[in-house]
């Protein structure tokens, strides 16, 4: 039950994401705090509630695909009741720990968050191949919390940076997800962008958006005023890196299964880039 339990929320994706706002609460203030990590914990919460939601709303198309099949609700292990009531119990939580660091603020976020993902973007994506598009708005809420808890505004070029860098960041992300379960996807009954553009458009489109991911970062950097050349140096590397990677999707002998390296790689490069502006920020105030 515990291991559905950790399944049904998506745990590990939650926790990933949930990062982001510790990240982003670092980067704005450059002290770590107890506020940081309710924060964190916060955004944990509602990430678990709206995919226990998610795997409830979609769990007949779940069912359907070899990836997903055996989600607890999916295979039957757990009822959609029991998963709606997690989810509920999950957001519910959160919106209490949100409100007690942020107020109403906080609720709104976290509202536009379930109403977006839930109600907004899971149905889209049964509908259109381009719902990643505005799903990955999502992407932007975890560090908008870490930047707010940290005493921040948003309207701050800052924020604006790191706001465009996740932003463009979720669209190649999903894109390489596409390449390697467009067959699922297919079977589950979504539109894909495989379908859409075909494979040689999609890999061209996903190296634009990649490169587009890289000069956020590089803007970003700009705009942090990075106190240490190692970290100027180190996130070079991790551009070169990225984009050396990306150069891949070009080739002509590109199979649909190498998107599985670049993915990895891709992610452990933007994901390093956020990290190394972390201890740098932190740095920068405790010299």
């Amino acid at each position: 039950m515990i291991k559905d339990f950790f399944i049904v929320t998506k745990f590990v994706l939650s926790f990933a994401v949930s990062l982001s706002a510790l990240f982003a609460y670092i980067m704005a203030k450059g002290e770590i705090g107890l506020d940081m990590f309710l924060a964190t914990f916060s955004v944990l919460l509602v990430a678990m509630g709206v995919s226990a939601l998610n795997q409830v709303q979609e769990y007949k198309e779940d069912s359907k695909m070899e990836r997903t099949k055996n989600r607890p609700i999916a295979s039957g292990r757990m009822s959609p009741r029991t998963g709606t009531i997690i989810a509920a119990i999950l957001i519910l939580l959160s919106f209490a720990l949100i409100y007690s660091l942020l107020g109403l603020t906080g609720i709104n976020f976290f509202a536009f968050a379930f109403i977006w993902y839930n109600l907004m973007y899971t149905p889209l994506k049964k509908k259109s191949a381009l719902a990643v598009v505005p799903g990955a708005i999502l992407g932007v809420i975890p560090p908008a919390i870490g930047w707010l808890v940290a005493g921040h505004s948003l309207f701050e070029l800052e924020f604006y940076t790191l706001a465009a860098f996740y932003f463009i960041w979720q669209v190649p992300h999903f894109w390489l997800l596409v390449m390697l379960f467009h067959g699922d996807y297919k079977d589950g009954g979504y539109p894909t962008a495989m379908r859409l553009f075909g494979e040689g458009t999609l890999q061209r489109l996903t190296y634009v958006w990649l490169n587009m991911t890289i000069f956020a970062g590089v803007f970003m950097v700009y705009t942090f005023n990075v106190y240490s050349m190692i970290t100027i140096a180190l996130i070079s590397l991790l551009g070169i890196w990225a984009f050396v990677t990306s150069l891949q999707l070009l080739k002509k002998e590109f199979k649909l299964t190498d998107a599985r390296a670049i993915f990895w790689k891709i992610n452990a490069a933007f994901l390093g880039t956020i990290i190394l502006l972390s201890i740098d920020e932190y740095i920068k105030h405790h010299v």
